[in-house]
């Protein structure tokens, strides 16, 4: 095989294939698992993971070799990961405020909060 050999030129173009296959859902992987560890959705907004959803789902239908595994994983694989991104941080967003709305009102701060205004 030489340099110019079609055969091997598609072998390294197939082996380069499978990198944004590993690395996309490995960072939206990471991503996820900081959001989970740290409980808290700062640095993930739910507007920009879900566009980076929209953009892998519609980058798959204009590539057009919809069975091939690298395709498939990097596009979609990394659209559904992305999806569970958006649902976690939108999920502790509300839970956050949820609880720092309970704590706003508590009757303790309430009554102090009723103290100063007069």
């Amino acid at each position: 095989m030489t340099e110019t050999d079609p055969s091997s030129l598609q072998q390294i173009l197939s082996m380069v294939g499978w990198v944004p296959t590993v690395i996309f859902p490995a960072a939206t992987v990471v991503k996820l698992f900081a959001i989970a560890r740290r409980g808290r959705a700062d640095g993930a907004t739910a507007l920009t993971w879900s566009l980076f959803a929209v953009a892998n789902v519609c980058l798959y239908l204009t590539i057009g070799d919809w069975t091939r595994p690298q395709v498939v994983i990097s596009t979609l694989g990394t659209a559904v990961l992305q999806v569970v991104v958006v649902a976690l941080a939108l999920k502790l967003r509300a839970s956050s405020s949820a609880s720092a709305a309970t704590s706003a009102v508590s009757p303790a701060t309430g009554a102090a909060g009723d103290s100063a205004a007069r």
